[in-house]
């Protein structure tokens, strides 16, 4: 008997050991959200640009091509929720930001919540990375080691730079997205987040105010799709949200810049029906940054 429970406590000391272990691997590997609040640290005298948003931004709007002084802060799947947290984070460590890219898709004001929707894994990030303090993830949630797609890519970077491999890690040093392993193809589920509206306007809402108050010129910017997406969106749902977005940019002094239908764009320029590939991201920032100037 014993034997047994010796041989059960043994098990279970390796079993934890291996789990903690994979935990500091995947917190010690490089990482967009980590990157980002370094560059931000360490360049924010020198940033005049911030690119918020989710993944059409993260991997539509590559700041290389938007002028000097540009940087990516999308993440994947980030809401507008988020895109305000990072806003009043880092708007007075740089004194020198003069413009802010919103991005606006066909479910920006229907967005649930990333912090209670199916992805909200990713809140764990913003805390630990970023200074988000209002989660309402448990403790075993925020372990790293529970999001496995996230642990495996981290688990190959780790051993990929421990035997000198060049590793993508999924951005570059302008922090636009450059892994298209890890994106996927947007839900078209027309039925979700109809109650978050007023939230998600209100978020809007304040990023516009802050953005007048400081004299900072607020874009935002629905980015090109194929037709094979844009021809599917209810129209009237779509309506609504131009009408909500073009009211505000009345209100505060911003400006909207619509590519949803531009068909200077092909496929050769996509990913998936929403998703610029690198090729296509180059491409639309350029057209981006003339039609800014105007």
């Amino acid at each position: 008997m014993g034997k047994v429970v010796f041989k059960v406590v043994i098990s279970i000391i390796l079993l934890v050991s291996i789990l903690v272990g994979l935990e500091l691997i995947a917190r010690s590997t490089p990482n967009s959200y980590r990157y980002k609040e370094e560059f931000i640290s360490s360049n924010c005298h020198s940033v005049g640009m911030l690119v918020l948003g989710n993944s059409l931004s993260f991997y539509g709007i590559n700041p290389e091509y938007l002028g000097g002084n540009s940087f990516n802060l999308a993440n994947i799947s980030q809401d507008l929720k988020f895109d305000l947290f990072l806003l009043n984070r880092y708007i007075d460590k740089c004194p020198n930001l003069n413009t802010v890219i919103i991005p606006i898709s066909y479910f920006t004001l229907h967005n649930v919540p990333l912090d209670c929707g199916n992805e909200r894994f990713r809140v764990k990030f913003y805390e630990r990375y970023m200074g988000y303090s209002d989660t309402l993830l448990n403790y075993v949630e925020k372990l790293e080691i529970c999001s496995l797609n996230t642990l495996k890519d981290r688990a190959v970077a780790y051993f990929g730079d421990l035997f000198g491999c060049e590793i993508d890690y999924g951005f570059n040093r302008n922090g636009c997205a450059t892994d298209y392993d890890t994106v996927r193809g947007v839900d078209m589920d027309n039925s979700r987040g109809d109650e978050f509206i007023d939230k998600n306007v209100g978020c809007l809402r304040q990023i516009a105010e802050i953005c007048k108050q400081r004299n900072i010129r607020l874009f935002f910017v629905t980015t090109p799709t194929l037709p094979s997406y844009y021809n599917s969106l209810d129209k009237e749902r779509w309506n609504f949200t131009t009408s909500i977005v073009n009211g505000v940019c009345l209100e505060y002094d911003a400006s909207y810049l619509s590519y949803l239908t531009d068909d200077r764009f092909n496929d050769t320029d996509f990913f998936d029906d929403v998703h610029l590939c690198p090729k296509g991201a180059e491409k639309f920032s350029k057209i981006l940054y003339v039609e800014m100037l105007r």
